[in-house]
């Protein structure tokens, strides 16, 4: 499995690929934000057997509460907050059609 992160995410498992252009650059403005990334991925593994489908939705779930988050922030320091705000507060109807499978 191999996920990497940038304006477009991109996660692999060598027979399937996922792109995802969400998320917000104030996202790399935040200490934390790959190991916090990491932290979900490890939590959506723990719940999917298919660990390609755990990291896809993680990463979209991560990235969507970014967006979100940087509509309410309106730096790096509100961002944080917001963010941890809004990735707990996510609903299925957040992520509905957002990870784009290729």
């Amino acid at each position: 499995m191999v996920a990497v992160s940038g304006p477009v995410d991109f996660v692999t498992d060598g027979m399937r690929s996922a792109r995802n252009a969400h998320g917000d650059a104030l996202l790399t403005r935040v200490t934390g934000g790959g190991c916090a990334l990491g932290a979900v991925m490890a939590a959506f593994a723990a719940v999917d057997e298919d660990r390609f489908t755990a990291t896809v939705a993680a990463v979209t779930a991560f990235t969507v509460a970014a967006e979100l988050a940087a509509k309410e922030a309106s730096g790096p320091g509100s961002f944080a907050v917001s963010f941890l705000d809004a990735l707990a507060a996510l609903e299925e109807s957040d992520l509905a059609e957002r990870a784009v499978l290729s």
